[in-house]
């Protein structure tokens, strides 16, 4: 068994709010994981990594991506299973060079994201761990509802009208390989049928796919903007709210009893609200919709860090101007909501890994753990930005990546 220690760093392991001066950790090469970690002087087992007392922190883990997306448009359409799955691996390579290790998909065309994992043992590629999703399921005319393929002869999403029809959707993903489940609950943005309140999902449809996940070690997350949603969505006992631009505080607090995630993805509200009115990326009746409701998504998801919402990072990424390569971005717009620097960077470890079911072996760089791990000139702690570095390193179960 070879092992390799990283020496003279500044270590902020993500459990509590500070950094562990004159560190060292020492990593199996063989599993990857972390066998011991310390302060002062290492006790060296094989070979030695000098960090040169930068400092070191747990890869980003994104709980809300679309890897299949180009967030720059620049692909030709119509959109393929071939394009969309062109455009993953791009998007993965350059995701894990921005210092995501782990992401959870939350939909993506033609079950892309399924067959990339299932490959990935025979055909190798870098990028983050995948918990993939597959289609996502939503109403006719709803959010997401879009045609996919040469002819448009695929649905993007499933459409279902009933507890049954749901049932049939969530047991297919199901046999697919998805280990998360994404339900289209209200309108969004870029959707050019619905507003953002529109509330599409009925309870009922939403229970039941709840009840079908669960029964299978699947997650549920909800894309919930509009009030009525999303009491639907937490009612029903989703894992994660996504975006919760309404989140009520009566909701706030049935989130808190029931242990449900705010996943807010304030960088893609942000973004969009920012496009120029002539954007080739995306249609004005959009933006003007994230424009007026900018200022309320702010607010509302700052109530709910302020109350104690437990809360995991993703950033829609895939969207307008949001590439996953800059899942660093939403540390800053969290703080910008209310989050203090801790509250941040543990949304994008342990906050995400619990969320995902990961904590065991991800979110932080503990004993026991994968060593991923990025490598900073400045301590994230006192600036969220600093992990926004071009030219971090990223190591990946620790080996070097970029």
């Amino acid at each position: 068994m070879t092992k390799t220690t990283f020496v003279n760093c500044n270590l902020f392991v993500g459990t509590e709010d500070e950094v562990k001066e004159n560190a060292w950790f020492t990593v199996d090469n063989e599993t990857g994981k972390i066998t011991e970690v310390g302060q002062g002087e290492a006790r060296p087992d094989g070979q030695t990594v000098d960090l040169g007392g930068q400092y070191v922190m747990s890869g980003l883990i994104n709980a809300h991506t679309h890897m299949g997306e180009d967030p720059y448009a620049h692909r030709a359409y119509p959109e393929t299973e071939t394009s969309t799955t062109v455009a993953a691996l791009e998007n993965l390579r350059s995701g894990l060079k921005g210092g995501v290790t782990y992401l959870r998909s939350c939909a993506v065309a033609f079950d892309v994201d399924i067959k990339l994992k299932r490959e990935r043992a025979q055909h190798p590629f870098e990028g983050p761990g995948i918990m993939p999703c597959g289609r996502a399921i939503s109403v006719i005319g709803g959010h997401g509802d879009g045609r996919n393929g040469e002819s448009n002869e695929c649905e993007s999403s499933w459409l279902v009208n009933g507890p049954d029809e749901m049932r049939r959707a969530v047991r297919t993903q199901f046999k697919l390989g998805a280990e998360n489940i994404k339900l289209m609950a209200t309108g969004g943005i870029m959707s050019t049928t619905d507003q953002v309140d529109d509330t599409e999902l009925t309870f009922e449809e939403i229970k039941t796919a709840v009840e079908e996940a669960h029964s299978k070690h699947m997650t549920v997350c909800a894309h919930a903007q509009g009030a009525q949603g999303i009491h639907y969505c937490v009612e029903a006992g989703v894992d994660s709210v996504e975006h919760g631009f309404y989140v009520t505080d009566e909701d706030i607090e049935t989130m808190k009893e029931k242990g449900i995630f705010l996943s807010p993805t304030l960088i893609a509200g942000y973004q969009v609200a920012n496009l120029p009115d002539d954007s080739s990326e995306l249609t004005l009746f959009s933006i003007q919709k994230m424009r007026r409701a900018l200022d309320d998504f702010y607010t509302h998801v700052g109530r709910a860090i302020k109350a104690g919402v437990k809360l995991a990072l993703g950033t829609d990424a895939g969207t307008p101007a949001n590439p996953l390569s800059e899942t660093w971005r939403e540390l800053v717009e969290l703080t910008k909501a209310g989050a203090s620097n801790y509250q941040a960077l543990r949304a994008a470890g342990l906050g995400s890994a619990e969320l995902l079911k990961i904590d065991q072996e991800y979110g932080s760089l503990e004993v026991g753990k994968y060593a991923d791990f990025l490598v900073l000139k400045e301590n994230p702690l006192q600036d969220v930005a600093a992990v926004g570095q071009a030219d971090k390193q990223v190591y990946q179960h620790g080996q070097r990546k970029f």
